[in-house]
């Protein structure tokens, strides 16, 4: 019994820290490929951020867009879609403009800010696409098909965490308001990512193995992040990069090497196509 559906994660997986998918991860993709491996990606990305990765690869699959809400091919197809509903995000944005907290909203495939910050431009920067600055009241009616919402705090783009507890402060009081319309995920340093409750890169895996019907088992997920958790619990193998907390490492079968010594290659060649 092989692997016959491989999901990676992106960003602190597959893509190094320049945002580039290295030439030895391309190959081996490429000959999972040959070998008759379905390979996508799983990421909190939007769709337009991670398509041009796909076309790099040259895959035409369902990829996992922000973390679930939306699986959708290279060529349009969409798989399955699940949005944040519009009273939802609307109080979201109401509940964090006093308190000046800097929330983004990816909606329709775009990404509006509230006002254009050095973290508005870091975020742009690091998903590789152009946002809109509207202001708060506009913000707050960017709700059609919004895959996910994101917090952006001080020690987004930092080199060393400046306020250590900040993200989790803000999840827990969040938390409580929110607790049955939205789930808040840490996805890097400085990030919180916002979904819904139903939304995760572990039913969208589901969901992809049923359509191609594969069995659990013979699927293996890669990642390094807390987003991927629910994923790397979901299938039949997991495997954490080396670049990833220790908590993840934990919870995962097989652990490689980090995304800037090519993890992903690693994984392919020692426990796909060995």
């Amino acid at each position: 019994m092989g692997i016959k559906l491989f999901v990676t994660d992106l960003d602190g997986t597959l893509l190094n820290n320049n945002n580039v998918v290295s030439d030895k991860n391309i190959s081996a993709i490429k000959e999972a490929i040959a070998a008759g491996v379905i390979v996508t990606f799983a990421t909190g990305r939007m769709y337009s951020s991670a398509l041009k990765y796909a076309q790099q690869i040259n895959i035409d699959v369902p990829i996992i867009t922000y973390n679930g809400a939306l699986i959708k091919s290279t060529s349009s197809k969409i798989y399955h879609e699940d949005f944040i509903e519009p009273d939802v995000v609307t109080e979201l944005v109401n509940y964090c403009a006093p308190k000046g907290w800097y929330l983004l909203v990816a909606s329709n495939d775009e990404v509006y800010f509230p006002d254009y910050t050095e973290r508005a431009v870091n975020y742009e920067k690091t998903a590789g696409l152009k946002g809109f600055p509207v202001g708060w009241d506009n913000l707050s009616q960017k709700t059609e098909n919004v895959g996910k919402m994101l917090f952006v705090t001080e020690n987004f783009c930092q080199n060393k965490l400046i306020l250590p507890s900040l993200e989790d402060s803000i999840i827990e009081e969040i938390s409580h308001k929110f607790a049955d319309k939205l789930n808040f995920v840490k996805s890097k340093q400085g990030l919180i990512e916002v979904i819904k409750p139903t939304v995760s890169k572990a039913n969208a895996l589901q969901i992809l193995a049923k359509h191609f019907n594969i069995p659990i088992a013979e699927v293996m997920a890669i990642g390094d992040a807390n987003n991927d958790l629910p994923m790397l619990h979901a299938a039949g193998k997991s495997v954490a990069m080396g670049n990833a907390a220790d908590d993840i490492k934990a919870v995962c079968d097989y652990t490689v090497s980090s995304n800037e010594d090519d993890g992903v290659a690693e994984a392919i060649y020692t426990y796909i196509l060995n």
